[in-house]
């Protein structure tokens, strides 16, 4: 029996399930399944592509993608995964996509030959307003009577909104999504994989991977990093505004809420955690929180 024991978006694992050229079949069935492609639409290959994003400017952000994929018509995929909910997931998705349609024009080509880029977001939290697991976002006019271009595709799947169903009703990224949910009983897990191959040779590679020692004592790393993340973020925030309410009656409102975000600020910084999740949590601007940082003897990137 192979292990029900697997959260599939460890981004450790996913990327060695999804991200590996011999199992290319694995990534091609997935992305055709979200962009719903059958038939003599769906794409037939790719290659994994560099997913450091350089900065056009000697001081400007360089970004490392999850997954980069470029399939066999030229379209550039690009898979994220987030488990924790940054509240920046619209402005990050854009921005990649941004980068990734910027970087497919070399000097002294024509607009015409930009490449197609899709973005695909596997979220484990409820991100957006419609029920459905699957949303697809592109440019259109007000009246969202006509596209502009497909060049642009942004997906987004949540996890928590998968809702159970008959096997013999799920479409292919509904079987996705319900093994990477992982909710279905031994029996159901096994029959989804029967049915779909991609996914049972999905499955073997996660068993693979948490057989190898080395390899789990890292995947279990990562999963306790994202627990402990939870409750020291509920509890920097529980903590800050305590800290704020109690200093707001002192002090007034504003000044205590300020001291608050600071407080949240300075146990992130102290965990080392990213800048921008620092920022994010805060709301302080990153001048301030570089600046919290400098008077407590901090280093941060």
């Amino acid at each position: 029996m192979r292990t029900r024991d697997f959260n599939a978006l460890n981004d450790l694992l996913f990327k060695f399930v999804f991200g590996h050229e011999e199992r290319k079949a694995v990534t091609l069935s997935f992305i055709n399944a979200t962009l719903q492609l059958e038939g003599t639409d769906a794409f037939v290959d790719l290659h994994f592509a560099d997913r450091v994003l350089e900065p056009e400017e000697e001081d400007g952000k360089s970004s490392m993608l999850d997954l980069l994929c470029v399939t066999n018509d030229g379209t550039q995929v690009n898979i994220e995964v987030q488990v924790q909910n940054q509240h920046n997931m619209a402005q990050r998705s854009l921005y990649y996509w941004a980068k990734l349609y910027q970087s497919s024009l070399r000097k002294s080509q024509d607009y015409s030959t930009l490449r197609k880029t899709v973005a695909i977001n596997l979220l484990a939290y409820s991100f957006l307003p419609q029920k459905g697991f699957h949303n697809v976002y592109g440019l259109y006019d007000s009246a969202k009577t006509h596209r502009l271009t497909d060049d642009i595709e942004l997906h987004f799947l949540e996890l928590p909104k998968v809702r159970r169903q008959d096997l013999r009703s799920m479409r292919q990224l509904d079987k996705w999504m319900a093994f990477m949910n992982n909710k279905l009983s031994n029996e159901e897990m096994e029959e989804l994989a029967m049915s779909e191959a991609a996914i049972g040779t999905a499955w073997d590679a996660i068993d693979e991977y948490l057989q190898d020692m080395n390899r789990r004592r890292r995947y279990e790393a990562k999963e306790k990093y994202e627990r402990d993340y939870v409750t020291n973020m509920r509890g920097s925030r529980e903590e800050g505004w305590k800290e704020g309410r109690k200093e707001g009656r002192k002090e007034g409102r504003k000044e205590g809420l300020r001291l608050g975000a600071q407080r949240t600020a300075l146990n992130l910084l102290r965990m080392n955690l990213p800048m921008e999740t620092v920022i994010t949590a805060s709301e302080l601007s990153e001048e301030d929180v570089r600046a919290l940082a400098r008077e407590h003897g901090i280093t941060v990137q």
